[in-house]
């Protein structure tokens, strides 16, 4: 059924480039083959999405495949069609389209591949570089899974619950669980309405918080253990060093919304955790309440994403250096001395 026929009370749409969208549907719908191309170790948004053109494309009968690198241990593998994302994109597909979801750069995506066909780039974030033949990029709206979910209305699709489960996973992640500022009136419509369509909140919930390995659960102990706090309480950072990755079970085991749970802690304002790769590359998580653009702080070293969640990768690094570097600079920051916009 399509969706404009199982809605039952208002959606109040964002602002959205509906034209845009249009020439998505109608490229998508009409392209021999599309590899999705997801980000390095995906989260809720960007597994949800991945997923969620998975099922559309399966209904508009395109063949298609999914990659992303290095995906995190989940609860994630419960989701329809989750066995179809890939490693590596598929080397027997010959796609005449790429479609990155959730990726604000190239870099972001798959390393050491070059796309072999035209880009369509969907995305959520403001720090996106439009390296796509074709951009969507809308800031203003929570995750790329609600992206999604308004091309399905615009191109009147099918909400399955498998389809709705994908999006509404998508949203409760990036949103937290809707306790962050990209949460408004609209993105709980959204959500009444994917669950409406067959998406069970409580799968979700269990699948994106509640499905955390032992490894996974130590490692979280061990982060807030070691937990430092600064500028009076308003600064939180910790850190997992290689020595910590082989002792809680590899990279692979770090709960998606561990960096949250240190700007949860009262009266932090800006929280950092930061990892020392098995590669010897430097990554870092920041956290704001919205006192500290996180996106710009990251932006000068590279990285980027939202006003409050941002990352950032230092590739080669000397470790210690860099981290006391980027700490003497949140704390600036947080302290109010210096601007980052």
């Amino acid at each position: 059924m399509p969706v404009t026929d199982q809605l039952r009370f208002p959606v109040v749409q964002e602002v959205v480039n509906a034209e845009t969208i249009d020439r998505i549907v109608a490229r998508l719908r009409g392209e021999r083959a599309v590899q999705v191309i997801g980000h390095l170790r995906p989260d809720g948004d960007c597994i949800g999405s991945l997923l969620a053109l998975h099922h559309l494309l399966d209904q508009w009968a395109r063949p298609h495949a999914l990659a992303a690198t290095q995906i995190p241990q989940s609860g994630y593998d419960e989701l329809a069609g989750f066995e179809r994302i890939s490693q590596a994109p598929d080397p027997e597909l010959d796609p005449s389209v790429i479609v990155y979801v959730d990726c604000a750069s190239l870099e972001r995506g798959i390393s050491q591949w070059t796309p072999p066909a035209p880009i369509i780039n969907i995305d959520h974030h403001a720090s996106n570089t439009l390296y796509g033949e074709l951009n969507w990029v809308e800031p203003g709206i929570s995750s790329v899974g609600e992206m999604l979910y308004w091309l399905t209305v615009r191109s009147a699709g099918d909400l399955t619950p498998e389809l709705a489960e994908t999006m509404l996973i998508a949203m409760t992640t990036d949103t937290g669980s809707f306790r962050f500022s990209n949460t408004s009136a609209q993105q709980h419509l959204v959500a009444a309405h994917l669950i409406e369509a067959g998406a069970s909140p409580e799968r979700v919930a269990r699948m994106a918080f509640g499905s955390q390995s032992p490894q996974s659960s130590r490692l979280i102990g061990h982060v807030l253990n070691t937990m430092e706090l600064r500028c009076g309480g308003k600064l939180a950072w910790s850190e997992i060093r290689k020595d910590d990755y082989i002792r809680f079970g590899g990279d692979q085991t770090m709960p998606e919304n561990l960096p949250d749970t240190l700007r949860s802690i009262r009266g932090v304002e800006l929280g950092l955790l930061f990892h020392e790769a098995p590669d010897g590359s430097l990554r870092l998580n920041l956290r704001s309440d919205g006192s500290v653009n996180v996106a710009a702080l990251a932006g000068e070293w590279n990285g980027g994403g939202h006003p409050c969640a941002a990352g950032l990768t230092l590739r080669p690094t000397q470790y210690e250096r860099d981290r006391d570097q980027i700490l003497e600079r949140a704390a600036r920051l947080t302290d109010g001395v210096g601007d980052a916009e």
